[in-house]
């Protein structure tokens, strides 16, 4: 069974992107925010203070470095955002133990369950974006999974060596950028089996 896979730029993924590495540094800075109050204490605890700084100045050159230091990818964005939630989860015991201060202490809390949860989002985030095309349909990028669009909800479609074009029967007009350079025979291909497959179905 033929199987055409398509490398793409998957814009709403870039959106993402963008908007986690702004929470990176708005992690990084409630870690600042909270090692400056404790070194503010009449009994501060120099540990408390060192590991919220270390890991907040790790989250900003995450953010900074590109690929200079970290490589960006799926595995280094884990890495750094359980960094930031056990840094939180400690913050959050060291508030309702030691401080006595629950209203920092639940703010703490509830800033490592929305990382948590950010991170099961994030999971598709850093893999390459690609459009895979078979027998039984179009399988494009999503938040969740790949997102199947069936030969016989198309009514049209065309590969070209920018875009890809897809008319569903519902009026649908979905277009992906593709991310490679594709060969007249390439695209001549993969356009036979597309619309010998939504002509079929």
């Amino acid at each position: 069974m033929a199987t055409y896979t398509i490398p793409i730029y998957y814009e709403p993924f870039e959106k993402q992107k963008r908007a986690a590495k702004l929470l990176h540094l708005l992690a990084g800075f409630l870690m600042i925010a909270n090692a400056w109050g404790n070194f503010h204490q009449p009994t501060p605890s120099l540990l408390f203070v060192l590991v919220q700084i270390s890991v907040a100045l790790l989250s900003f050159l995450f953010v900074v470095s590109g690929t200079k230091i970290f490589r960006q990818t799926t595995l280094s964005n884990t890495i750094f955002r359980l960094a930031q939630v056990f840094t939180l989860i400690y913050a959050s015991y060291y508030f309702f133990q030691t401080m006595h201060l629950n209203f920092m202490g639940i703010l703490q809390l509830s800033g490592s369950i929305g990382l948590l949860l950010l991170l099961y989002s994030e999971r598709s985030l850093y893999q390459p974006s690609t459009i895979f095309i078979d027998a039984s349909g179009v399988r494009a990028p999503a938040n969740f999974g790949k997102r199947l669009i069936e030969w016989s909800n198309i009514e049209n479609m065309r590969i070209r060596n920018d875009y890809i074009s897809i008319n569903t029967r519902q009026n649908q007009f979905i277009q992906f950028e593709t991310n490679a350079v594709l060969s007249e025979l390439e695209m001549d291909e993969m356009n036979a089996f597309c619309i010998h497959q939504f002509t079929v179905k």
